[in-house]
C-alpha cells in the first residue's frame, strides 16, 4: 500500500487523542455553543476573544473547541441536547461514546487491551499497556510507525485519561480497573446510532 495512504490511515485511527481526553468541564460549554448555530467567525470569537473556556491562552482554548466540536457535531443536534441534559454518569458516558465513534483507537483499545486485562483477572491495566496495544496494531496499520513518538504517547496518555474520566481505572497512577455498565440513556443513542456492537466494548466483555 501507498505510504501516504497508511499513514492517513494511522492519523485516522488515532485522530483528535492529541487533543485532550473527555475534557469534561470544557465540553458542556462548547455543546451550549454548538446549540446557537453561530458563523464560524463568531463561534471562535467565543473561544479566542471572551475566552469562555477560561483558558490561559486563545490558541489552547480553539485547540480544545474544535476538538470538541469534531467529536460532537457530527452526532447532531439532538446528541448534543442529551449531552448537556443527560446525569452526571450519562455525561460521561455519552462523551466516550463520541470519542470512541470519532476515534477507532479508543474503542479497539478498550475491546482488546481493557477487556482482555479484565478476561484474564488482572485487577490493573499494565503501565505499558499502551506501547503493546500500538505495536499490535501496527501489524496492521503499519502507518502508526510513521508518527511522531510524542503524538503516540500524548495519544496514549489521553486515552488513559478519557478511561480514568470515565471512571474505567481508578487513577492514572494505579490503573485499577473498575465495572462500567452502560446506562438506558446511552443504549438509546447506541440504537439510534445502529453502533451496538459498542456496548459489549464500553462494558469491556469479550
Amino acid at each position: 500500500m501507498n505510504k501516504a495512504i497508511e499513514l492517513a490511515k494511522a492519523k485516522q485511527y488515532v485522530r483528535d487523542l492529541t487533543g485532550g481526553g473527555l475534557l469534561l468541564a470544557e465540553s458542556r460549554l462548547v455543546a451550549e455553543t454548538l446549540l446557537q448555530a453561530l458563523p464560524e467567525k463568531d463561534w471562535n470569537h467565543l473561544f479566542t476573544d471572551e475566552n469562555i473556556l477560561k483558558k490561559n491562552s486563545p490558541h489552547t482554548a480553539i485547540r480544545y473547541a474544535r476538538t470538541i466540536k469534531r467529536r460532537l457535531e457530527p452526532l447532531g443536534v439532538e446528541f448534543i441536547k442529551a449531552v448537556l441534559h443527560a446525569s452526571e454518569s450519562g455525561y460521561k458516558q455519552l462523551l466516550i461514546l463520541s470519542l470512541m465513534i470519532h476515534t477507532p483507537a479508543l474503542s479497539d483499545f478498550m475491546h482488546y487491551t481493557v477487556a482482555e486485562t479484565k478476561r484474564v483477572y488482572k485487577p490493573n491495566l499494565a503501565v505499558d499497556a499502551w506501547d503493546t496495544f500500538l505495536l499490535d496494531r501496527s501489524r496492521i496499520l503499519p502507518g502508526l510507525n510513521d508518527l511522531s513518538e510524542s503524538t503516540l504517547h500524548k495519544s496514549g496518555s489521553n486515552i488513559i485519561r478519557s478511561l480514568v474520566e470515565a471512571d474505567y481505572l481508578d487513577n492514572n497512577k494505579t490503573r485499577r480497573l473498575q465495572p462500567v455498565y452502560v446506562l438506558p440513556e446511552t443504549l438509546v443513542w447506541l440504537k439510534k446510532f445502529n453502533r451496538l456492537e459498542l456496548e459489549a466494548i464500553m462494558e469491556c466483555t469479550l
